[in-house]
């Protein structure tokens, strides 16, 4: 009897409410804030049901997002290649051109030095222009002096804060040596598209925050997750009334509380990873599966959820008098899952109308107003399979196709909401990338909607442009001369933004100027990829390769080697993994890595190396390996018949450089389960030793020992003696026990060392 008395009570002051409609003024485009008072208690509650899977859930975040990328930088140069590009270790990087306009406002792709610039996106930026070409350059931006480059010193920039839709006036003057041409960086890297970024730093939607920067709260608006809250009370309309995430509720419920003077339920009732063509699958659909307990369990649950809410909104709607309710709209959010089934693809419009039309079967509101959110998962560039379900949702809501729901039922097309990855908190397109900024546009979309539905009037809610994205787009193969422009476009960046970043990082920066220094690392690494590395990726990116390493001295693979392989008397099982250990050595071989060492006399053979062998044959480790410090695809060179392995040899080499390092590679072994562990001995001092192999996730990379200063002093004389021990292996972790195999060789390499030496003072 309660429920049917609320019930008379909406359907007898619905037509005085149409009237009253008519009269409203128009909900505005930039809402007004809250004012802090409830809604009207003596007329009934206006009630909407929120529905559908995870998006309707909620996934757009309120805060703590993080920039997907290191570095985001606008260059002038027209050759600059778009998008992101990952340099390893150092960072994943986002590079775009900058619109630059001539002093008329033309567009432009002439290098000048006056004009203006746009940038797509709210930040503080820096400008960089005189390149190392350059000796001296000042920039001005909007008439402030934003850049200076003394001859001789280091520039001296500012950091100026732009938004995106306004053109900035820029003026180069003393440029030497090089077209003016100018790049910027993006400094203030904060996570882009949460809540707290959209509202508060970027100043959208206003009404979300008050004049002390709190989220408001909407005392007239009431929400109620009817999953999660059994029986409990309400809560007031705020950016966290959902948790910490927000759905479409909050846009929705923000404009539908600025429409009605009445107060105002939001019963929310999603749940994520469910279809409406079987978990939310309408009576009207009928079965497919009568014995599944799952079908259509979601359609009774909404209903279920939102009868105990209204049976309780007493506790649910704070200083509720008894006025009633009026169930007023009905909204939908979902699509995914129904993506995945082609039988479900073709329902998709069948069902949704059915479960509109038992929706107000339900509830007994036969012209119950209704509104839609499409799927919008990557926009105007979508998959054909999630446009099929947008096309079935957007004619539902047509009264062309159907004209029982004219005036009743809206569409709204979410496409134009969709956010990229990098102005989004992260990378998950079916949750739209959980950028809050398109779930507040979703939501505020199906109010306006929902408002219109009522026959009250609205203002749109304007957009700054996008850019136009268009399905199946693809830019065409660069040619060999534009990727060489593109790689010179982009060094300036890379060497004079991304490098010395890296360089100043705290994480980089000891170990940097540690290995420019020749210094031994407190723990020793047998893997030879150090911060280094990432700073020479950083000139790879830049088409910069004076920093590689090469061979250095004589050829060592053209060497005769004195070389024994013995079985050692202290035995391991064969499905024993790191064999390395220590080893009673044949008589008169305790001393085999004295430079001394008598090898002939000890009864050792000669040979080249590399040294190896695959079951017993001289046969390459590997057919596929061309890692030129691995080298285990070349065919060994002398047979090494026994566990242990044993080498040594003289060789006379050029005095090392200044301004320059030196290391010792292990072949070989570069690859998971595959080398053993080593030893590598200089003038009969241990340089370096390894226990163990590669494991999983090490390989692919060198191996051996960096020459330290510690012992660059064994190296002045010109010949120095080498010796090195390693051991065969017979298994493999997974495949069990197998044929010995083994491949070994030492060559020694030098680098120049890169501009980080000279920063280091060495």
């Amino acid at each position: 009897m309660k429920t049917s008395y609320r019930c008379t009570i909406a359907l007898v002051v619905l037509t005085a409410l149409q009237a009253a409609v008519t009269a409203a003024p128009p909900v505005p485009e930039n809402l007004p804030r809250p004012d802090g008072k409830p809604g009207d208690a003596t007329k009934p509650v206006k009630v909407y049901i929120l529905a559908g899977q995870s998006n309707m859930v909620g996934m757009g975040n309120i805060s703590g997002a993080k920039n997907v990328y290191t570095g985001v930088y606008l260059s002038s140069d027209p050759a600059i290649p778009n998008g992101p590009f990952q340099i390893y270790r150092v960072g994943n990087y986002k590079v775009s051109r900058l619109s630059v306009y001539l002093p008329d406002g033309k567009p432009t792709d002439k290098p000048i030095g006056e004009g203006l610039i746009e940038v797509p996106q709210h930040g503080v930026y820096q400008l960089h222009c005189g390149f190392s070409e350059s000796s001296f350059c000042v920039m001005h931006l909007d008439g402030k002096e934003v850049y200076r480059r003394e001859q001789g010193s280091e520039p001296v920039k500012q950091d100026v804060t732009l938004k995106p839709g306004k053109r900035y006036t820029f003026k180069i003057s003393g440029f030497k040596g090089a077209p003016p041409r100018f790049w910027m960086q993006k400094t203030d890297l904060l996570g882009n598209g949460d809540l707290e970024a959209v509202s508060k730093r970027e100043g959208k939607f206003p009404w979300l925050v008050d004049e002390d920067g709190n989220w408001t709260i909407r005392k007239d608006v009431y929400f109620q997750e009817a999953r999660l809250a059994k029986d409990g009370k309400g809560s007031p309309l705020s950016a966290t009334s959902n948790g910490k995430s927000i759905g479409p509720e909050l846009g929705f419920g923000h404009v539908l509380g600025a429409f009605h003077d009445e107060q105002v339920l939001l019963i929310k009732t999603a749940q994520g990873n469910r279809s409406l063509g079987f978990d939310f699958r309408p009576p009207s659909s009928g079965r497919t599966d009568p014995g599944n307990k799952f079908e259509s369990a979601e359609y009774g649950l909404m209903v279920e959820g939102v009868r105990k809410t209204l049976d309780n909104i007493e506790k649910v709607v704070p200083g509720y008098k008894g006025q009633g309710y009026e169930i007023a709209g009905f909204v939908w959010f979902q699509g995914h899952k129904d993506s995945f089934s082609e039988e479900l693809i073709t329902k998709y419009e069948e069902n949704l109308v059915n479960l509109i039309n038992d929706v107000r079967k339900e509830f007994k509101t036969p012209k119950l107003p209704a509104v839609v959110a499409t799927v919008g998962f990557g926009g105007h560039r979508m998959q054909d399979k999630f446009l099929r379900i947008l096309k079935a949702q957007m004619a539902v809501g047509d009264p062309k196709r159907h004209s029982e729901y004219a005036g009743t039922v809206a569409s709204v097309d979410t496409r134009n909401f969709w956010r990229e990855v990098d102005e989004s908190p992260k990378n998950q397109d079916y949750h739209y990338n959980r950028n809050a900024e398109t779930y507040m546009l979703i939501g505020d979309a199906l109010g306006r909607a929902m408002v219109g539905l009522l026959g009250g009037k609205v203002e749109p809610l304007a957009q700054a442009p996008r850019p136009a994205r268009v399905a199946g787009q693809q830019a065409a193969e660069l040619s060999e001369e534009e990727k060489a422009a593109a790689q010179k476009a982009l060094r300036p960046v890379i060497m004079e933004g991304i490098a010395q970043a890296y360089i100043a990082n705290r994480r980089y920066n000891a170990s940097l100027l540690s290995e420019a220094g020749g210094q031994r690392p407190e723990r020793a690494n047998q893997f030879l990829r150090g911060a280094m590395y990432g700073l020479i990726k950083c000139c790879h990116a830049a088409g910069i390769h004076d920093y590689d390493w090469h061979d250095f001295g004589p050829d060592l693979s053209k060497a005769q080697w004195d070389y024994f392989s013995f079985d050692p008397p202290e035995t391991l099982p064969f499905e024993k993994g790191n064999r390395y250990r220590k080893v009673t050595y044949p008589e008169g071989m305790a001393s085999w890595f004295a430079s001394e060492f008598d090898a002939g006399k000890a009864g050792w053979k000669k040979g080249l190396q590399p040294f190896g062998q695959l079951d017993g044959k001289v046969a390459p480790l590997s057919e596929t390996c061309t890692a030129p410090f691995c080298r285990c695809g070349d065919k060994p060179g002398t047979l090494w018949e026994k566990e242990v392995l044993l080498v040594h040899g003289t060789v006379d080499l050029p005095p090392l450089k200044k301004g320059h390092r030196y290391r010792i590679v292990v072949g070989g072994s570069a690859h998971v389960n595959s080398g053993e562990g080593y030893a590598i001995y200089v003038n009969g001092k241990l340089l370096a030793e390894s226990k163990t192999g590669v494991a999983v996730r090490q390989g692919g990379q060198p191996r051996g020992a960096h020459i330290y200063s510690d012992f660059l002093d064994e190296f002045k004389g010109g010949k120095v003696a080498l010796a090195a021990t390693s051991f065969l292996r017979y298994s493999h972790p997974r495949r069990g026990i197998q044929p010995p195999r083994g491949h070994f060789s030492l060559r020694i390499e030098e680098q120049k060392l890169p501009p980080v030496a000279a920063a280091s003072g060495k």
